[in-house]
């Protein structure tokens, strides 16, 4: 069990401060500068948060796709042998295989995109 408050919940509170307490008392040269402070601390914060889901939820994916051959790899690894696979063109010599690869490269795209620049999603509809 992690320690109270999570590192999560301190970058959301240290973004807090810079934004609302700190960055009024900066020089206007200054704040471009604190305001890209807060963006990675945002992005870190939205890192932590979905890093362990998006492991998951790819391992599975990835774990599915191989079916058996899968047993024992590491998540890493498994992300390597897709990136491989990918680059050679394994998956486009069978139509339910290419989709599920789809399938999975779709769900990395918008996992990324949750976490870099999520306000590009809710702009193009996806929640």
């Amino acid at each position: 069990m992690p320690d109270l408050p999570t590192g999560q919940t301190l970058l959301a509170l240290a973004r807090d401060v810079l934004l609302n307490d700190l960055m009024p008392l900066l020089p206007e040269e200054a704040r471009l500068d604190a305001r890209l402070v807060a963006n990675s601390m945002a992005i870190a914060e939205r890192e932590a948060e979905t890093a362990d889901y998006l492991r998951k939820t790819i391992t599975r994916n990835l774990e599915e796709l191989y079916d058996s051959q899968a047993w024992g790899e590491r998540p890493k690894d498994l992300l390597r042998r897709f990136a491989r696979d990918l680059r050679v063109g394994t998956f486009s010599s069978c139509e339910p295989l290419e989709r599920r690869a789809r399938e999975i490269l779709w769900l990395l795209t918008i996992a990324k995109l949750r976490r870099a620049n999520p306000r590009f999603l809710a702009a193009n509809g996806f929640n």
